[in-house]
């Protein structure tokens, strides 16, 4: 098979995966019922490196059938980390406040990169809620996360940690394995 051919089929499929996650985030894909609604969302959008980043969220869906939150981290320079789904507690079926935590590194490299983390409710029908953006950049003299007294009583309710190992964009730029620039 000729370069050509490979390139156009490897595009091709790469245009399907696109097409086909785009369709799953947006919440296009729906079953029957409503949608969960997310209601707000905050998160600090400058920390230090090394924090635990905490991201508090508001929802509710009228079907009472909340099931999970996908979670999806993009880094500039690095793309997209696997997609963490966490799954809803019975008594979160209806409507929940409460927060994700997740913890950062702590090395000063971190300090130049960029990050947005896409949240988006799921119910067990297959609705998808809008989904909700939040930004992450990091400071080395960024003030300590203060929580917002509106989310003083989410902070009560943890909903799970984000488990996502995030690297220094430069340790990709670089060839990540330990080469020099």
């Amino acid at each position: 098979m000729g370069k050509r051919a490979i390139l156009i089929g490897t595009v091709g499929a790469l245009l399907v995966w696109w097409a086909v996650n785009e369709h799953y985030l947006r919440g296009q894909h729906r079953g029957k019922g409503q949608r969960p609604l997310v209601i707000d969302a905050y998160a600090a959008k400058v920390i230090r490196p090394g924090d635990t980043w905490m991201i508090f969220l508001r929802a509710e869906d009228p079907d009472g059938d909340m099931k999970s939150i996908a979670a999806l981290l993009w880094q500039a320079g690095v793309g997209d980390y696997p997609t963490e789904v966490n799954m809803l507690k019975p008594e979160d079926a209806r409507q929940f406040s409460g927060y994700f935590s997740m913890r950062t590194p702590g090395e000063f490299n971190i300090n130049w990169n960029e990050l947005e983390l896409t949240l988006i409710v799921r119910d067990s029908q297959g609705n998808g809620s809008r989904p909700v953006k939040l930004p992450l950049t990091f400071d080395m003299a960024a003030a300590k996360q203060e929580i917002p007294e509106k989310w003083a009583e989410a902070a009560n309710h943890r909903l799970a940690a984000l488990m996502v190992d995030i690297e220094s964009s430069k340790f990709y730029n670089r060839g990540g394995n330990g080469g020099s620039n």
